[in-house]
């Protein structure tokens, strides 16, 4: 009797043992079905797993291999193929075969979202009702492409959750890779559906270590693909955040900032539009219409903006100069090859160092490389100024170009923005038609050439009395400027200059004073910022000295004594033969 129970014991447990093994050994087939059903009710689709189906242990699931959702037809591409699906279950789903199919992860998806020559999309699913599903994505790849205008985009590295509404609507939230970039994504849209008919609302934020960027609008791609409502951007470091958004700036280019963009989105396919932007790049605050065009291997920006000031300082690139020497930094020719631009500017003023003028108008053209800054600015005082800049990035070496002219303009704030020098004042004209080649502030200073000219009345030459210097010159060799504190005040100033390279060269060069006349000849050396220069003094019509003063030197502190040979290396004779020289004759 004992025994009978023993062996109907042992036979409960084998059978039992059985059951339970074929559940096991049959779960991934009739699981794989069960998924395959639910793809052809639901979305009318077929699901293969074409290297099998198996069991895994830990966590208990059902691995589909080599799965692949087919397209609407035949000769479509399928819309996914992953490495592998998988559906988690738990023993009792295994043993009522009631698995939860709400719940997926696919591993290695390529996911390709595709509208065909007819305009039909491959994630209509017409006739049928998708079920809500929460699909886990783990290294993913989104691939979108219009066969009608070839338009193309693809997210890669995609890690997140998608979840698929019983309202035909769609929410996820993960990481993906941007144009080299990992961003972290949050997007709801209304409807699937909708999305290739009269178009879906989405709601899309994108945030990364280069900048954020938020979307609220309409999604669509009946015609093209499309976005359009309110967009804002900003990133701390613009120079990674624009790469962020499609413009390639070379690594190491830099851009000052922050920005923040804040306008009406509204895009084509690869060209999008910001309409009635503000735009801040740093404290430069505009606003107007902005456009990037990503449709062809160029990148190109377009904008259209009016600004209260506009700021030239931050976007004149850093040279490397430290304690009065040229900078040795390359500079960043090669941004001017990453993007095509045509930018129009109107200010109420613009500032360059200590420099203001007024109402001002500014267009900015760069196309295969080449720059050109046309501006006109207002002065007070019914002064104008124009000036034109260019450089190209495609000459070997680079090259850049400087012309400007300056009618009844104050000479003190517009020389110091462009030379440093602080201590001439005045009012009148002054003109620059300058070319330079180089990599470098300091190549490009030292390959200068062109011309230059000033006519100034009614100023001042402050730190130095020239008519001091000359004096102080009969008695001894004078170690620079300081030698004659004071200021050298004037009727009018001026004379004309030719420069080759670096070395302004200039003859007839005016001072004419109340009293005094100074007639200069010479040159200035741009590079390495020295004089060689010679002088004659007159004072009421009559010669100052016999002979002409020379200040030969480095520009802050040259030597300055009367022209008698030799006088440098013999002092004492020289300042003796001055004094039989006979006087010259004045005007």
């Amino acid at each position: 009797m004992h025994d009978r129970r023993l062996v109907a014991g042992l036979a409960a447990i084998a059978l039992l043992a059985i059951a339970v093994a074929c559940v096991f050994l049959l779960a991934p087939r009739w699981v794989a079905g069960g998924v395959e059903t639910l793809a052809r009710q639901q979305l009318g689709r077929s699901l293969t797993a074409k290297d099998g189906a198996h069991l895994t242990l830990s966590p208990l699931a059902v691995r589909l291999d080599g799965a692949e959702l087919s397209g609407a037809t035949p000769d479509d591409d399928s819309v996914l193929t992953a490495k592998s699906l998988t559906i988690p279950v738990s023993l009792g789903q295994l043993l009522t075969r009631r698995p939860d199919l709400t719940h997926l992860t696919l591993t290695g998806a390529e996911v390709a979202l595709l509208i065909n020559e007819r305009g039909a999309a491959s994630w209509d699913f017409p006739g049928f009702t998708p079920g809500p599903v929460a699909v886990t994505l783990e290294q993913a790849s989104l691939r979108y492409f219009d066969a009608r205008n070839s338009q193309a985009m693809q997210l890669d590295h995609v890690d997140g959750e998608l979840d698929l509404r019983a309202d035909g609507g769609a929410a996820f939230a993960g990481t993906a890779v941007i144009n080299g970039r990992l961003v972290r994504i949050d997007a709801d849209l209304k409807s699937l559906a909708r999305v290739n008919a009269d178009g879906s609302p989405l709601e899309l934020a994108l945030a990364a270590d280069d900048g954020d960027a938020n979307f609220s609008g309409r999604l669509s791609t009946a015609n093209v693909l499309s976005l359009a409502g309110p967009v804002s951007l900003s990133s701390a470091t613009p120079g990674p955040g624009l790469r962020l958004l499609g413009l390639p700036l070379p690594d190491g280019a830099t851009v000052p900032g922050p920005i923040a963009i804040d306008g009406a989105l509204d895009t084509a396919g690869r060209a999008f539009a910001i309409r009635n932007a503000t735009f801040a790049l740093g404290a430069f605050h505009a606003a107007g219409d902005l456009a990037v065009d990503l449709r062809n291997d160029q990148p190109k920006l377009q904008a259209g903006l009016t600004a209260d000031a506009m700021w030239l300082d931050p976007f004149l690139p850093a040279a490397g100069a430290k304690g009065g020497d040229w900078g040795r930094l390359p500079l960043p020719f090669a941004v001017l090859k990453s993007f095509d631009a045509e930018v129009s500017l109107e200010g109420r003023s613009l500032s360059f160092g200590a420099f203001t003028a007024g109402p001002t108008q500014l267009k900015l053209t760069l196309t295969g490389g080449k720059l050109q800054v046309d501006a006109a600015s207002s002065l007070p005082d019914d002064g104008t100024l124009a000036f034109t800049a260019k450089a190209d990035a495609t000459a070997i070496p680079p090259s850049v170009a400087l012309k400007l002219d300056a009618e009844d303009a104050a000479a003190q704030p517009l020389l110091g923005a462009l030379t440093g020098v602080t201590q001439l004042t005045g009012t009148g004209s002054m003109a620059t038609d300058v070319t330079a080649a180089g990599t470098t502030q300091e190549e490009l200073t030292g390959t200068l050439k062109g011309t230059a000219s000033i006519d100034l009345i009614n100023g001042r030459i402050a730190g130095t009395d020239f008519a001091g210097l000359a004096q102080a010159a009969k008695q001894k060799i004078l170690d620079g400027w300081s030698a004659a504190p004071g200021a050298t005040p004037f009727d009018h100033l001026s004379g004309e200059a030719a420069i080759a390279d670096g070395i302004a060269t200039f003859r007839n060069f005016k001072i004419e004073g109340p009293a005094t006349l100074f007639t200069v000849e010479g040159l200035i050396d741009v590079l390495r910022q020295g004089i060689a220069v010679s002088a004659n003094a007159l004072v009421n019509g009559q010669p100052m000295l016999p002979v002409a003063v020379i200040a030969r030197g480095p520009w802050g502190k040259p030597r300055i004594y009367p022209d008698i040979p030799d006088i440098l290396k013999n002092p004492e004779g020289g300042f003796a033969r001055l004094q039989d020289v006979p006087p010259a004759q004045g005007n």
